[in-house]
């Protein structure tokens, strides 16, 4: 019996030291995962002490994204298997722990104040169980709750360092398109409810960012920041993300939304770093070491009062529509495509798989699931819960395309049409809200088109749709003011433009983006 407990013990020891391969030809030591994981809000579990611990290095507290679970940190990615992170740290001989937000029980996402709260409490017990400063790694609004906690909750004494991957610091337009005008009855459907997503629209970070930057605790740790430029896997739903973004992004954050005007930018990935695979360890780990094992290598972070300059991207070529679904009543809609455009893009968003759909050119040929322009995906970068079905056309004729549903149970949808190579809107988004709110004038309209008779020009026509946000926040660890700018309305406006290509021909687009006033 004393000979197979001592064999049990050799296997383990093994077993907990298995050594494997990266994806980068790194050889690692396959981190035990950590036990008695559960997804409950509040709890906090310890990685395994490596075989070779490095006092030097400060513990690495992991914190997850929007919908997160500590297990994202070495369970399975979305499109690249199992997450090689924890792995990295653990090899390399830093000890580490995983914190449970209020999005691990699988529900709705919590927006930054909750989360903030509740991880500024499990940082002072890690703190104090560690019986020192750590050092933190998040991913995506992974990086705005560890703000919140740091800044708002006082939990800056027990932090040195903060590392964030792909944050949304400044919102993302994929956000804001949730809670637009045509989102409305996809969104309702399903319950769109969700605070995390609804704090990430533009409008809302920049109540965030107006109560942050400025605070008394925003300078007592350091930040270092990181970004990409990948879509993912072509046709994702990450590379619909990217089409969707229509500027430098990795899929989901535009890279603008990633920096802070006090933080250091030490990672500007490629094309090959998206909004899933940053978080892994093959792609920023030894960026990440080299920062947290000689900080002098890096030049200390100053203050800027430079906002990101958004108005200076340009205005996606997109056009939006939505509506319900009957149940089993075929419902059409249709898409004027101009001419010019090397690919367009016909995204369905509905509910599920159980709405059949089918695309019909302007010359009469018809696309359907089986064609090999047809992709289907989840659509949880846009909308939670949702389900995207999508023709891409390459070289498409201009002229009035059908989309045609049909849904067997009651049902709503959401139309993203991207068209890429036309350019016929061509404007900044400073051009285009400066246009929107152009006040009608005879005279000076009068005089720009006999000025104008000699040359091509360009008309917009702008509706504006105006959707009013506001919700109500009771936290009492917040002070009043804090409170009431969080409680201020936002508004999310979506712009309708009817333009004329300088040859004459009519084209269509749709503009989603939020406001805090």
């Amino acid at each position: 019996m004393k000979y197979v407990i001592i064999l049990f013990l050799v296997l383990l020891l093994i077993v907990s030291s298995v050594s494997f391969v990266s994806a980068n030809g790194a050889s690692l030591n396959r981190a035990p995962t950590p036990v008695n994981v559960e997804d409950v809000p509040g709890t906090w579990y310890l990685g395994a002490e490596p075989l070779e611990v490095d006092e030097s290095k400060s513990p690495i507290v992991f914190v997850q994204g929007l919908h997160g679970n500590a297990r994202d940190w070495w369970e399975e990615t979305v499109y690249y298997g199992e997450n090689d992170m924890y792995d990295y740290f653990y090899s390399n001989g830093y000890r580490t722990a995983f914190v449970q937000l209020e999005d691990a029980t699988g529900g709705d996402a919590a927006d930054m104040w909750d989360n903030g709260q509740l991880l500024a409490n499990m940082l002072k017990e890690i703190h104090d169980h560690f019986e020192e400063k750590v050092n933190i790694v998040s991913h995506s609004k992974g990086g705005v709750d560890t703000q919140s906690a740091l800044i708002h909750y006082e939990a800056w004494p027990y932090v040195d360092d903060v590392i964030t991957l792909s944050a949304p610091h400044y919102g993302t337009p994929t956000a804001d398109l949730a809670y637009s005008w045509w989102a409305n009855w996809l969104a309702d459907l399903i319950g769109q409810t969700d605070d995390g997503t609804y704090s990430m629209q533009v409008g809302e970070m920049e109540k965030f960012r107006l109560l942050t930057d400025n605070h008394e605790n925003a300078l007592k740790n350091t930040y270092y920041t990181a970004s990409g430029t990948g879509w993912g896997p072509i046709f994702s739903a990450l590379w619909f993300g990217g089409a969707y973004l229509w500027e430098d992004s990795d899929g989901l954050v535009p890279v603008s939304s990633t920096q802070l005007p006090y933080g250091v930018h030490f990672l500007s990935g490629g094309d090959d770093v998206n909004h899933d695979n940053i978080r892994m360890g093959y792609i920023s780990f030894e960026s990440m070491d080299l920062l947290l094992s000689n900080l002098n290598s890096f030049s200390s972070p100053s203050f800027s009062t430079s906002e990101v300059n958004i108005e200076s991207t340009y205005v996606p070529e997109q056009l939006l529509r939505g509506n319900t679904l009957p149940i089993n009543q075929s419902i059409s809609e249709v898409i004027p495509v101009e001419s010019g455009n090397n690919q367009v893009s016909f995204q369905i968003l509905t509910s599920g798989e159980h709405v059949d759909v089918s695309l019909t050119s302007p010359k009469g040929k018809q696309f359907t699931k089986k064609s090999k322009q047809f992709k289907s995906s989840d659509a949880n970068h846009i909308i939670k819960g949702s389900y995207s079905q999508t023709f891409v056309i390459d070289q498409p004729d201009s002229g009035n395309w059908t989309i045609t549903m049909n849904s067997s149970k009651e049902d709503a949808f959401l139309i993203i049409t991207n068209f890429e190579g036309s350019n016929a809107l061509d404007i900044q988004w400073s051009q285009l809200e400066d246009e929107a709110n152009k006040k009608p004038n005879k005279e000076n309209d009068k005089s720009k088109d006999e000025k104008d008779k000699s040359k091509k020009v360009k008309k917009l026509k702008i509706d504006k749709k105006i959707k009013i946000n506001k919700r109500k926040h009771h936290n009492k660890s917040l002070k009043p003011e804090i409170i009431n700018t969080i409680n201020s309305e936002s508004i999310n406006v979506t712009y309708e433009i009817v333009g004329t290509t300088e040859d004459g021909e009519v084209f269509y687009r749709t503009a989603v983006k939020s406001y805090f006033e």
